[in-house]
This record gives C-alpha cells, sequence and structure tokens, in this order.
C-alpha cells in the first residue's frame, strides 16, 4: 500500500481531531486513518447505548479548531439554550456530534483492522486484516478505550459497551450494575423506555460536575503536573480523578428516581451473577432476570488490542494503572506516538476525554510542523 508520513490508528474522537490538527498544522502531511468502522461510529453507538443527552465535558471541550467555535456553530445553526446546559454550557450531543461532522472534514481512510506493528528502516509499518500492509513515518495509536470491564464472577454478563447491545423492549426484572453516570444514564434510560430497573451500586450517588479535578485544564494544575518525576505521577492522577460521580443534571434526575420509586435502589458489593439474579457479598440476592454491567472500560490495555501488542512486542513500559511512559511528543519509541487515557502519564486525567483529545492535536500538530519545517530545511540546503 501506498507509504504515508502518518497513519492514526483509531477514527474516533481522539483520532479525528489530531488528524485535523495536523493537517491545519502541516497541510502537505500525508496521513490516513485506519479504522474499520465509520468515522465516529463507535462514539456515537456508546452514546446512544448507555442514553447520554448532554457531555460532561464544557462546551469549551470540542473538537473543533476555535476556542469559541461550538458556541459560534450552535448560534449559527440554530440550536437554542436547551443545548447549553448548566453553568458550564455543556453541550448536547446532538450539537457537539454535528460540529464535529461540520469542523473535522474527511481525511483519507482506510477502513481496515490494524493487527500489528512492525519498525522499518524509515519508520513503522501497520498490518491489517485483510492482510495488506501500511506504511508511514509516523503512527499514532487513538484506539480508544480497552474492553469493557466485567468484575470477577460476571464474565458472562452483557455490558452497555458491548457491539451490538440492545435495551430491547420492557419485561425482565433487570439489574444495572455500575453507580457511575454510564450506569445512572442507562438506569434512566431504561426507566423511561418502561422497563423495572434495579440500580446496583457500592455507595449513593455522589455528585461533581466533572470526572477530575477541573484545574487539569490548564496550566495551574498541568504545568506543576509536568514538573514531577514520572513515578510521582501516577498518585496525583488517583488523586486527580473522580470516578464514580455524577454531574448535577444525571444526579437530581437519579435520585428524584429513587426517591419516587421509579427506579429501586440496591445497594451492596455484588460477587457473582447466577440464575435468577445477582449475589452480593454479605449473601443478598437480588432477584432480576436480565443483568446488565455499566462498569466502564479496563484500565489496561487488553493483551490481544493492537496496543497490548506493541507493549508486549516493544517492551514499552507502563505503571500500575495501564499508562505509557511517553516523552513530550506522547512517543513511546521515535515515530509511535500514544493517545487517549493511555498517555495520562505526559496529558493528565483528562487525556481520555474531549480535552485529553484538544491536548494530543496540539502536541502532535506541533510534531508535524516541526517534521515539515526541518524537511524544508533540508531541502533548501540541498538546493
Amino acid at each position: 500500500m501506498t507509504d504515508y508520513d502518518c497513519l492514526i490508528i483509531g477514527g474516533g474522537p481522539h483520532g479525528r481531531f489530531i488528524a485535523a490538527a495536523i493537517t491545519r498544522a502541516a497541510p502537505d502531511t500525508d496521513l490516513a486513518i485506519v479504522d474499520p468502522q465509520a468515522p465516529m461510529a463507535a462514539w456515537r453507538a456508546r452514546a446512544a447505548a448507555c442514553g447520554m443527552r448532554y457531555l460532561r465535558s464544557s462546551n469549551a471541550h470540542h473538537l473543533g479548531a476555535r476556542a469559541d467555535s461550538l458556541r459560534r456553530f450552535a448560534a449559527r445553526h440554530g440550536y437554542d439554550d436547551a443545548h447549553a446546559l448548566g453553568y458550564y454550557r455543556r453541550p448536547s450531543l446532538a450539537v457537539f456530534n454535528e460540529h464535529a461532522t461540520a469542523e473535522l472534514g474527511t481525511p483519507p481512510h482506510i477502513q481496515q483492522s490494524a493487527q500489528r506493528l512492525s519498525r522499518t528502516r524509515q519508520g513503522w509499518k501497520v498490518e491489517l486484516d485483510d492482510g495488506q500492509r501500511a506504511t508511514a513515518r509516523r503512527v499514532v495509536l487513538a484506539t480508544g478505550p480497552s474492553r469493557p470491564y466485567r468484575p470477577a464472577g460476571f464474565e458472562a454478563a452483557e455490558h452497555v459497551f458491548d457491539p451490538g447491545f440492545e435495551l430491547g423492549a420492557p419485561g425482565a426484572p433487570t439489574v444495572i450494575v455500575g453507580g457511575g453516570i454510564t450506569g445512572a444514564q442507562l438506569a434512566l434510560r431504561a426507566a423511561e423506555a418502561g422497563h423495572r430497573v434495579c440500580w446496583l451500586t457500592r455507595r449513593p450517588p455522589e455528585p461533581a460536575h466533572f470526572d477530575s479535578d477541573p484545574c487539569y485544564a490548564g496550566p495551574r494544575c498541568l504545568a506543576p503536573f509536568a514538573d514531577t518525576p514520572l513515578a510521582g505521577r501516577t498518585a496525583m492522577l488517583a488523586d486527580a480523578r473522580l470516578p464514580g460521580t455524577l454531574p448535577p443534571d444525571i444526579h437530581g434526575a437519579i435520585t428524584t428516581a429513587l426517591a419516587d420509586g421509579t427506579i429501586a435502589w440496591c445497594r451492596g458489593e455484588p460477587t457473582q451473577m447466577r440464575a435468577g439474579g445477582v449475589r452480593l457479598d454479605d449473601g443478598r440476592v437480588i432477584a432480576a432476570e436480565r443483568v446488565i454491567l455499566a462498569t466502564g472500560f479496563t484500565p489496561h490495555p487488553a493483551p490481544e488490542s493492537l496496543l497490548g501488542r506493541a507493549i508486549t512486542d516493544f517492551g514499552l513500559a507502563t505503571d500500575t494503572d495501564g499508562h505509557l511512559h511517553l516523552n513530550t511528543d506522547l512517543a513511546a519509541l521515535p515515530g509511535l506516538h500514544v493517545a487517549g487515557r493511555p498517555a495520562s502519564l505526559q496529558l493528565g486525567p483528562m487525556a481520555g476525554n474531549i480535552k485529553g483529545a484538544r491536548l494530543a492535536g496540539r502536541t502532535l500538530a506541533a510534531v508535524a510542523q516541526r517534521q515539515a519545517l526541518s524537511e524544508l530545511g533540508a531541502l533548501a540546503a540541498h538546493s
């Protein structure tokens, strides 16, 4: 296949924004996105599955070029205040997706799965699932979340983020396992559709505007984070993140539904899925005909994933939480860059979010621009 300057593995929000940022910074860069699905397809499927209506990010965190582009787009296209929620003007999923479509363009797309990476003298070779190979001087792994997380004892349970998940018609009493935003959104979606739902969580719903300290959206916290040795950043990430919390709108809706009995609340530690329900660690059994996990994703890359294979094949270093040791260019090895949550040791606790896509795009656009200027300099020197 054709040689590229840059191949971006993953066509979700991170991969698409990185491609757009590189193209703006270095228009002559020959790049392509490698993804078996249509652009943003996995993102849209996950959002629909859990019933997302608003992003948790503020309207400053989007996939456009300018900081104010989402706000301007919404005004220009007739989206009223119902599409900007609360103090932080959190965008509706509808306006966010339409804005992303308008902003991200149509970069070349190799609609295949990337199976494995190998090094070449000039850069990298990507093996595709049709047996072909594509080569590039630089590869960016923007492969999105890892596999859905299934607690021990629930290996056979369906997960809201399984491919092809369907809520289906109401009927069977259902336990939804997971106390974070995905579980709360799914419980609300199911109850609204007429399902009999028990929401199983370890602790009461806890409100927080964002899923990590908002200080890390800017230099006030990112600068000291960057000045800390890599070995100390894992603890900083754990302190900054707020897993299992709910933004005010979801917190208000779910607590109202629990109070009026629209949704039953079951509190406890699930230990086993069994015929007829869920067993808790104190011996109680919650009766249910259907169990749906809303437990997020595993923090470590799956061993069979492209990133998992790269970690094994090239001996890449990670911390105890699955974050990779990268340099400031987000490179694990020369020409091999990583974005998303695995890049948290460089980008901070928001690495996996829309803000993280913007940070990664800015970093990798600068890399592409330096490369382009270096090539121009080399041409001038030989002319």
